[in-house]
């Protein structure tokens, strides 16, 4: 039975120690709901832990727990060996009811004045669950310490939340990709657009090659932030928006366990990365006999773009993350849309009839 695979990262591993092993299990294990988290030092109690159910935790079997504060300035500490020697990526997750700046340092002691150096500094603002992290190029000293800094917008009259801390050895290959497509339904011998990202994670810029299986599909053409190729470039810490169009084969049977494995590559041949986005086939028997012919043009294009097909619903705008920009209604066997207002790169357009599921398909605006 294949496996769904996020990611494969193969690497000569650098090591680190942290004290306890608490870093790298954010706060997950060993905690209690009212205390201060466990292997944290935390002057005053002003970071306890808690329990809840959260969507933003993509890590499997790693618990709910979290840390937080209502204090209008906090600080909480962890012992470990930072080497100025290497070099490192840290990341967490934070919510706020409210508004607060949050600091990383680095330092000598369990205190604010031995705070040395400033890692990251953001603000988070109300709403949902944000990643936040940082890549540290160059580590000032060897630092036995690592400090998180809240300070309230409003006094401390609101609560910051906390959660997945992790600081990590970057090394010089490596990158990950995660997919951002959900799976997919579709009639065999027509076209879907899949979604991903891919993240450097090294300290080397990085030229990645895509490698997409052709088993399911053929026709297939990829997109690296609205550039066509299948190679492309990242710099150290950079994310890149990756989108692949291909065709499912028109011979695949409904009831096929159907999947679009996207494998990347880099030179070196020292690391590895793939996305896995899996189909699921329709009854072409339920499709019209004569399906409705659908023309975009021109491609590239400028301000506007022609859609015709024969009773058109509407048709959609999709930008390179997936997210629908635009839906403008149709009454008719033709519309024109306007892309003036887009900045240059790729999109996708959606068009929908009466008698056909959505058509999509790529367009360059100039």
């Amino acid at each position: 039975m294949k496996k769904q695979l996020l990611t494969i990262v193969i690497c000569l591993a650098a090591g680190l120690s942290f004290a306890g092993n608490q870093l790298t299990e954010g706060f997950e294990y060993g905690n209690h709901d009212g205390e201060t988290p466990v292997g944290w030092i935390s002057a005053n109690d002003t970071w306890l832990c808690g329990y809840l159910e959260k969507d933003h935790n993509r890590k499997p079997h790693t618990g709910n727990w979290y840390a937080h504060t209502n204090s209008a300035e906090s600080w909480m500490f962890m012992e470990m060996n930072i080497i100025q020697q290497m070099q490192y990526r840290f990341s967490l997750w934070a919510i706020s009811d409210g508004g607060y700046q949050l600091e990383i340092w680095a330092g000598h002691a369990a205190n604010s004045s031995a705070m040395t150096q400033l890692l990251f500094d953001g603000i988070v603002s109300s709403g949902s669950y944000e990643k936040f992290s940082a890549y540290i190029a160059e580590m000032l000293s060897d630092y036995e310490f690592f400090g998180i800094h809240a300070v309230s917008a409003y006094g401390g009259d609101y609560i910051l939340t906390i959660d997945d801390v992790d600081i990590d050895v970057v090394r010089q290959y490596d990158f990950e990709a995660e997919e951002i497509s959900g799976d997919t339904v579709m009639y065999p011998g027509t076209e879907a657009v899949f979604h991903y990202l891919v993240h450097n994670t090294g300290y080397d810029p990085l030229d990645i090659t895509l490698h997409p299986s052709n088993e399911f599909f053929t026709d297939i053409s990829n997109y690296a932030n609205g550039v066509a190729g299948a190679t492309f470039h990242a710099e150290p810490d950079e994310t890149v928006r990756v989108v692949t169009c291909a065709t499912l084969r028109p011979e695949i049977q409904p009831g096929t366990v159907a999947w679009l494995d996207v494998m990347m590559t880099i030179p070196c041949g020292c690391n590895t990365a793939m996305v896995t986005f899996w189909v699921t086939p329709l009854d072409v028997t339920k499709v019209p006999e004569n399906p409705v012919e659908i023309s975009i043009f021109p491609n590239p294009a400028t301000d506007f773009v022609t859609v015709k097909a024969e009773a058109l619903q509407y048709v959609d705008v999709i930008d390179e993350t997936g997210r629908t920009i635009k839906r403008v209604p149709a009454n008719g066997n033709a519309l024109q849309l306007d892309l003036s207002d887009l900045k240059a790169g790729t999109y996708f357009i959606s068009a929908k009839t009466r008698s056909t599921s959505a058509f999509v398909k790529p367009i360059l605006k100039m």
